[in-house]
């Protein structure tokens, strides 16, 4: 096999810490993937990954990520993971879809970046989002809900989309404000929302804008029940982001319950000594082994043959979401969960010393009494 050159599989990042970091796990899961199908015989050649991690939209620019994408290509990527935000993948979809050479998979929650060349595995959906927020609320006992949304392509989505949810469900929204997408005093906006008296509050956007929305209804001693979208996954990322949503309830794709996710993180363990269960780990396990899938079968090893071969994925059971979640894609079909279940509401501890179930778009998981 040392004669054969390898595929290669681009990882376009356009997400960075403040450190110029991304998530430490995101290559030794994919790496699991790759050895999982040579050691079946499922592939025959190696694999390699191409990495190009740059700081996109909302903090950087777009134009790094579309170099980025350029890039990945000329370093004969066969597929690419990326990119990872919508604002991002919005503006890049037309350059992919225009070269017509290379698939992409990206995480983005918009459906404006899908095209012939894009697939969505989207780690939550500004379409779904709010309409499983809202149906949790409102499983919650809320009547009227405040709406905070951040000021960006993907808060304006959002807003849209949420104003929907709550007409549907019975959520009357008392108020709705603007807030920056980044760290900025949030006391003005928050006695907004105090004054219209809702049973919640609500959050909408990447998730920048919640730092300080806490310490801000603490000094309107005003705490009522928080809700926000997949933006509750920073959570996972560090014990201040875990304060800064303290009491908050979310989208998240991380169930203790999915027998495939504790499979994937047994085979983690196993390998590496530690367990990272939380959301992304088991999301690189699903989109690793959609591109594997496609790598396996594309016939010719293409690029248009890989995009032929990802769209004869049917039924891959899910790692991520609730139990029987699937993957799948076809020729007019470009976002890949099955199941009403893909996306779970979880709990941050007041404390902040971790986070639990607390229900899904089909009920919750504990009566209210209980909690």
């Amino acid at each position: 096999m040392n004669d054969v050159a390898p595929a290669r599989i681009g990882l376009l990042i356009d997400y960075l810490d403040e450190g110029g970091n991304y998530d430490e796990n995101v290559l030794p899961t994919l790496q699991l993937v790759v050895d999982d199908y040579l050691e079946r015989g499922l592939i025959e050649r190696p694999v390699e990954f191409v990495v190009r991690a740059v700081q996109g939209l909302p903090n950087g620019s777009f134009r790094a990520v579309r170099d980025a994408f350029y890039e990945l290509v000329e370093e004969d990527a066969l597929v690419i993971f990326g990119p990872w935000v919508s604002e991002n993948g919005a503006g890049l979809s037309a350059y992919v879809d225009q070269l017509a050479e290379v698939p992409c998979i990206t995480m983005g929650g918009t459906e404006s970046m899908l095209g012939e060349w894009v697939f969505g595995l989207p780690a939550g959906s500004l379409e779904e989002e709010p309409i499983i927020m809202a149906t949790v609320a409102a499983y919650d006992g809320c009547l009227t809900v405040g709406l905070a949304y951040e000021g960006s392509l993907i808060g304006q989505e959002y807003l849209r989309s949420t104003r929907v949810a709550c007409r549907n469900v019975g959520l009357q929204i008392t108020a709705e404000v603007l807030i920056p997408q980044v760290q900025a005093d949030k006391r003005e906006a928050m006695a907004t929302l105090a004054a219209g008296s809702p049973d919640a509050i609500m959050h909408v956007g990447f998730g920048l804008g919640i730092p300080g929305i806490n310490a801000a209804l603490e000094e309107l001693n005003w705490m009522p029940p928080r809700y926000t979208t997949t933006a509750f996954e920073f959570a996972a990322t560090s014990d201040w982001w875990r304060h800064e949503l303290a009491g908050w309830i979310g989208l998240d794709q991380y169930d203790e319950r999915n027998l495939t996710a504790q499979a994937f993180l047994d085979k983690f363990e196993a390998r590496h000594g530690r367990r990272p269960a939380y959301f992304f780990p088991l999301y690189c396990w699903d989109v690793g082994r959609l591109m594997m899938e496609a790598l396996a079968n594309a016939r010719p090893l293409t690029g248009p043959g890989v995009k032929d071969a990802l769209e004869k994925i049917k039924m891959l059971p899910a790692a991520s979401g609730a139990p029987r979640t699937r993957l799948r894609f076809g020729r007019f079909i470009r976002q890949a969960w099955v199941g009403s279940e893909f996306l779970v509401a979880r709990r941050v501890l007041p404390d902040a010393s971790g986070t639990v179930l607390h229900g899904t778009i089909e009920g919750l998981l504990e009566p209210p009494a209980l909690r």
